[in-house]
C-alpha cells in the first residue's frame, strides 16, 4: 500500500515537471487602450506599436535606429544608397525598414493598411502628410509574442541645398511616420479630432539629420 501511494505520488510529481501549465484554457486578453495628445483614451484602441525603425545604407548595413519618439537620427552621406548631386544641392536616399506589431484587433475592417510620412510632427492638414505605402496588409488576429514583428520598406529620399561658405542643410526632412487604417482615419473626423497622429493606429517622431563629411 505504501508503495502504490508513493509510486503515484512520484508519478504525479513527474508529471508536474514536464508539465507545470496544464490547464489548456486560453487566456482572454482585454483592449489595450491608447492615449491621444490630449491625454484621454482613444475612442478605438490603437492596432499596432511601432517598435524598431531600421535606416540602412548601401550594403544594406544597419546605420541609425529609432526605438522611442524623438530620437536623433543621423545618417552618413557617403553610406547613402544611391545620390544625385546637382548644383546646388542633390538629394540622398536610404532604406528604411518599421517593424511594428498588431497590440488590438480592427475597430473597422479594411482591405489594407498604410504607411504615412510628415515633414513636421504634428500634422494637422491633408496637404501636411504624403501616402508612403497604401498597399500593407495584416492580419486581424493578435500574434503570438514569438513570432516576428510586420515589416514594411520603403526609400527614403533626404533633399539637401548647398549655401557657399557653410555645411549643406535638409530641405524639410521626414520627422514623422504614421501607420493607418484609412476606415478608422475617416472615423475620427475633424475639428473633434484635430491631430492626424491621434487618428493613426500608431506613429514615431524623430530628428533627422545628415552627416555630409561622412
Amino acid at each position: 500500500m505504501k508503495t502504490t501511494l508513493l509510486i503515484s505520488l512520484l508519478a504525479a510529481g513527474l508529471d508536474l515537471c514536464t508539465n507545470p501549465f496544464s490547464d489548456p484554457t486560453p487566456v482572454r486578453v482585454a483592449s489595450t487602450p491608447c492615449q491621444m495628445l490630449n491625454g484621454q483614451d482613444r475612442p478605438y484602441p490603437c492596432e499596432f506599436t511601432i517598435a524598431t525603425i531600421y535606416f540602412m545604407g548601401k550594403n544594406n548595413e544597419v546605420l541609425a535606429q529609432s526605438t522611442a519618439n524623438g530620437q536623433v537620427i543621423k545618417l552618413p552621406k557617403s553610406k547613402a544608397v544611391s545620390q544625385t548631386v546637382l548644383e546646388q544641392g542633390g538629394s540622398l536616399f536610404y532604406n528604411v525598414s518599421v517593424d511594428f506589431r498588431r497590440i488590438n484587433k480592427a475597430s473597422f475592417a479594411t482591405p489594407a493598411y498604410r504607411l504615412t510620412r510628415s515633414s513636421i510632427t504634428d500634422p494637422i492638414s491633408p496637404g501636411e502628410t504624403t501616402i508612403v505605402n497604401n498597399a500593407i496588409q495584416v492580419g486581424p488576429e493578435l500574434p503570438d509574442p514569438n513570432v516576428r514583428p510586420n515589416r514594411v520598406m520603403f526609400k527614403l529620399q533626404l533633399n539637401y541645398a548647398n549655401s557657399p561658405g557653410s555645411s549643406p542643410t535638409l530641405i524639410a526632412p521626414i520627422q514623422l511616420l504614421m501607420l493607418e487604417n484609412p476606415v478608422t482615419y475617416d472615423k475620427m473626423t475633424k475639428p473633434t479630432y484635430h491631430h492626424d497622429r491621434d487618428r493613426a493606429e500608431a506613429w514615431r517622431t524623430f530628428q533627422m539629420s545628415v552627416s555630409f563629411t561622412q
